[in-house]
């Protein structure tokens, strides 16, 4: 039995060399399952949403709904932090680095296993004094306490789906995390019908359910990655403790995680602002969000191509490739974003009801839903170049330039909560996402073309009088001995 688990692993789809080939061809390749992929890790929420509020009610949808911004604080870093270690892996990757490879998963998996451990304690200790400061209502606080202290608890299990994933992805496969996705997805609503419907475990087994399909994926992902790349296989040497090792993970991840966290605060900020207006536009709110959410998930995915796309051409020193590729990849991400925003506008209604039982239903409910979808659908181009900017940066190393971008969006999501939260107005929650995309794209669309002209600059140098550069240090020109220049 183990030698035909093998054997059909082996038979599996190889990773994409994005260094060669026409770019876009390249990059949307990569692309489509990740968007496949992030639909279905919508879906994956959407399912303990619909459940929850079909079978216990607005109550708990509500409740379920209002610890989006607490989760997404702490697992948005989390996430953040291992995409950020696989970026190196990406570089290696694109210099054909196999040893290289090897210790950058090695030592992103120990930092994976420290932090989130930490992290865990941090979070269910602070998960209640975070809820209520947010003006959690009462009657919702049961619920979104059980279900984000579940969450919170099983925290490891995410972070090392999300790690192994990530690294499949920065070697070049996208297809595997995809069905490995499909097959959590499938456990998960498997497990949410025994746990919520049949056992009556409430929102806990809800929680409960997603924890148990993302372990069961990790596991699925990792045995594959052994049998299917020797590259990534792993000895006891590659997990020797190196500290300059670890600091260049950090210097990529860290900034990653900390632009999602940072940006999360801004949604803190917003959904205090929420908790305090009618009961009825707190769940048009929810239902309308995760609409939102399974259009932004193909957008979202032009990111993670895009990181990949460039983390690999940049560890090949391919800078004009880079130019290339990421202008003809904008255009279609823009054709994209606008038809995906006329779409989700056309379908609100039904979409909205897919959450929400029809006896709670109003039009005072869909008029809620229209103005959120309004203020973002309207505005998904503004989204599309955030993603490929920022994650273009990032696959050059330019982590703290992407932080940067994301302390401008918090600005603008703590400034329009304060207007919501000071004129009581619905239509200024609404206004977080769009105006917080305009704050990032002012430093990100600048950024990220003067890095990449400094880079194509280096390119137009002897390719043999060249060194890797580092990842965290712009292009710096300079004599060296024999009058050579060199990055």
């Amino acid at each position: 039995m183990a030698n035909k688990i093998g054997a059909f692993f082996k038979r599996g789809p190889s990773a994409i060399d994005m260094t060669v080939g026409d770019p876009l061809k390249r990059i949307l390749v990569f692309m489509i399952p990740l968007v496949i992929g992030n639909i279905f890790q919508q879906l994956y929420s959407m399912v303990d949403t619909v459940i929850v509020g079909r079978a216990l009610g607005a109550d708990a949808l509500s409740g379920v709904g209002s610890t989006g911004a607490v989760s997404f604080l702490i697992l948005g870093f989390v996430s953040g932090l291992t995409h950020g270690f696989s970026v190196v892996t990406s570089q290696r990757r694109g210099a054909r680095d196999e040893e290289g490879m090897r210790r950058s998963f090695a030592n992103g998996i120990v930092l994976t296993l420290v932090i989130v451990s930490a992290l865990t304690v941090v979070a269910l200790f602070a998960a209640r004094p975070l809820l209520s400061a947010m003006n959690t209502y009462e009657d919702y606080m049961p619920y979104a306490l059980d279900y984000i202290t579940t969450i919170f608890g099983g925290m490891l299990l995410s972070a090392f789906y999300n790690e192994f994933s990530s690294t499949l992805r920065a070697i070049g496969d996208s297809v595997v995390p995809l069905l490995f996705l499909i097959m959590a997805s499938i456990i998960n609503a498997g497990l949410d019908c025994l746990f919520v419907l049949a056992l009556d475990m409430g929102v806990v087994g809800a929680a409960a359910a997603t924890l148990t399909a993302n372990g069961i994926s990790a596991v699925a992902t990792f045995i594959y990655m052994w049998v299917k790349y020797p590259v990534l296989r792993l000895k006891a040497r590659h997990f020797i403790p190196d500290l300059k090792k670890y600091a260049q993970l950090l210097k990529l991840g860290v900034p990653m995680a900390l632009q999602l966290s940072v940006v999360s605060i801004g949604m803190i900020f917003g959904q205090t602002a929420l908790n305090a207006m009618d009961p009825v536009a707190i769940t048009a709110y929810v239902a309308a969000s995760k609409t939102d959410g399974l259009a932004t998930a193909a957008i979202n995915s032009s990111g993670a191509a895009a990181a990949t796309f460039v983390g690999q051409n940049y560890g090949a020193q391919k800078y004009d490739r880079i130019r290339q590729g990421t202008k003809r990849f904008f255009v279609f991400s823009a054709c994209m974003s606008l038809a995906l925003g006329a779409l989700v506008l056309a379908l609100h209604r039904p979409l909205v009801m897919l959450f929400i039982k029809r006896s709670d239903t109003s039009a005072e409910l869909f008029g809620y839903a229209l103005k959120y979808l309004a203020f973002n659908a309207g505005f998904y181009v503004l989204l599309a170049s955030l993603c490929l900017m920022r994650s273009a940066l990032q696959g050059m190393g330019r982590g703290t330039l992407a932080l940067a971008a994301a302390a401008a969006e918090v600005v603008m999501r703590v400034g329009i909560a304060f207007v919501a939260l000071k004129l009581n107005d619905y239509v200024f929650v609404c206004m977080g996402n769009c105006m917080s995309w305009i704050g990032a794209n002012v430093i990100l669309i600048p950024a990220f073309f003067i890095t990449l002209k400094k880079y194509a600059a280096a390119g137009l140098i002897d390719i043999k009088h060249l060194r890797m550069p580092d990842p965290s240090i712009a292009p710096m020109f300079g004599k060296v001995g024999g009058g050579k220049r060199r990055i």
